[in-house]
């Protein structure tokens, strides 16, 4: 027996856009690295957590976050 469960729909939008993964994250990270002046040869030399590490720095935005276990559930695609 199925039964029906109402969801609220402005609280599901906002977790909807907040645990969204970019669909194309590498061309994201080429398209930034290109705004940022960044050559492929330079963007070659970061790894991906240096790049964003980078981009944080170079946009502002370098305030550090602790995972939570949500955070990785959404990493790992587990739920």
């Amino acid at each position: 027996m199925a039964f029906f469960v109402e969801v609220d729909q402005e609280s599901n939008s906002n977790n909807s856009q907040d645990n969204e993964t970019p669909e194309r994250l590498d061309l994201r990270i080429i398209a930034s690295a290109k705004k940022m002046s960044l050559s492929f040869w330079e963007l070659n030399e970061f790894t991906v957590n240096d790049f964003i590490k980078f981009a944080d720095i170079y946009t502002g935005r370098e305030k550090e976050k602790k995972a939570t276990q949500e955070d990785i559930d959404s990493f790992f695609g587990t739920s």
